[in-house]
């Protein structure tokens, strides 16, 4: 929906970076058809690999690059935006606080504003008050996809998993799958869920610390619980530790895995479509499995925000509006291969599939890592190390020794690091 009274000049063209993700061409097509017509607005969409858009940001950033009016962003790289000047304060007058905007910031789950939007914010004790610098674009989480075929029942814990992983392998099947590769975020989105379901942390976010934390006794023995699945049992694919997302869900859809975590609603229906998948109506979803401690489900979302050097931000805004209206969202819910949720707690009941119900289930349990400027620095050093682990180059125990001192070292020098104020 436009704004009442609110125009801009006709003939203008958005230009917006995203990802290349599934809901990507569903929301080009309701732009042409619905959001150009209504506003004289065109809209063009370049979609880039995901691995690669975080560093494109940066560059066009360093460059004082006006091309993209909106970027979409991941939430772990909002501080490094923030810090960039990449993105628009939106809670102002001009934006949120506009008595006519149709985005109302109070529609969102708070799970998800305050570590997709919000910022600077604490995961442990999140602020209403932070600043805003987006609106929820795509929400996801790492649920339990299954084989509903070969189990009664999904494991509920990853001891559970880990015994029916090893039950389930056989020569042409192996009981689990995941990605061990170490660039973008692919390991760490395996271990995060086991370390904090076992009552570890990554970081001591109100004191900048991870040495003792990160390498905490705790999550030297969910690392070894890992490493161990691979290594000792055999029930991974050892081909795993250079696999990204693309083949830990092809693992699966191709029947040579029986288990793996995967992003959900992200795919939507892929299971269940005949051209992608040879597992058709055996495929279940389930909440990650829970730790010793806690359930922890490791967050994938995305936001969309404003370029702060966009000169056409009145009618970026507008798209953003539209984005969020009742008409775009439905839509986007109901078209199976965009595998999309609202943000918006008043759409919740129209997800009504398995692969959007699962991630409401997930909600209270959503975990995030660093969303700090030094992101970037903190993922590779203990990616690195988890891979080292993984394939058995480094004990487990050393892995998380060295990252934990390394990281330290770039927390150290953080200007936001409170011992530096």
């Amino acid at each position: 929906m436009m704004r009442p009274g609110h125009f801009v000049k006709a003939q203008a063209t958005l230009n917006v970076l995203a990802p290349q993700w599934p809901q990507g061409p569903k929301e080009q097509a309701l732009a042409a058809e619905t959001f150009t017509p209504e506003s004289g607005i065109a809209v063009n969409f370049e979609a880039v690999n995901y691995a690669t858009l975080e560093q494109r940001v940066k560059l066009l950033v360093e460059g004082q690059s006006a091309d993209y009016d909106i970027y979409d962003y991941d939430s772990q790289w909002l501080g490094g935006f923030v810090a960039a000047g990449a993105l628009e304060r939106l809670d102002t007058d001009q934006f949120l606080g506009n008595p006519d905007t149709t985005i109302q910031m109070d529609s969102f789950f708070p799970e998800i504003t305050s570590r997709l939007v919000r910022y600077p914010n604490n995961e442990a004790a999140p602020s209403e008050d932070a600043p805003v610098y987006g609106v929820p674009w795509s929400l996801n989480a790492e649920a339990l996809w299954w084989r509903n075929d070969l189990m009664d029942a999904a494991p509920a814990t990853w001891e559970e998993l880990r015994a029916k992983a090893q039950e389930l392998t056989n020569d042409s099947m192996f009981g689990y799958a995941v990605q061990g590769g170490r660039d973008a975020d692919w390991i760490i989105s395996e271990t995060n869920p086991i370390m904090w379901g076992n009552g570890g942390e990554l970081w001591d976010q109100a004191t900048y610390t991870a040495q003792g934390i990160l390498n905490s006794d705790s999550n030297k023995d969910s690392l070894q619980f890992f490493v161990d699945m691979n290594l000792v049992d055999g029930s991974i694919d050892p081909a795993s530790a250079n696999w990204t997302i693309n083949e830990r869900l092809g693992a699966l859809l191709t029947g040579k895995a029986a288990m793996c975590l995967n992003w959900a609603p992200l795919f939507g229906g892929v299971a269940d479509d005949p051209n992608q998948s040879q597992v058709v109506g055996q495929i279940g979803y389930a909440p990650s499995p829970a730790g010793s401690v806690t359930t922890a489900a490791m967050i994938g979302c995305q936001g969309t925000g404003l370029n702060t050097l966009s000169e056409q931000k009145d009618a970026a805004w507008q798209y953003l509006e539209w984005w969020q209206s009742d008409e775009t969202q439905t839509a986007m819910i109901e078209d199976i291969p965009s595998g999309f949720v609202s943000a918006r707690t008043d759409l919740q009941s129209l997800a009504t599939n398995p692969w959007q119900t699962v991630f409401f289930e997930m909600l209270p349990s959503l975990r995030d890592m660093w969303n700090i400027p030094e992101y970037a620095q903190l993922l590779q050093i203990l990616q690195t190390e988890l891979n080292l682990a993984y394939v058995g180059q480094k004990p487990p125990a050393d892995a998380l020794d060295d990252a934990a001192l390394a990281q330290q070292v770039v927390l150290d020098g953080s200007p936001d690091n409170p011992a530096n104020a």
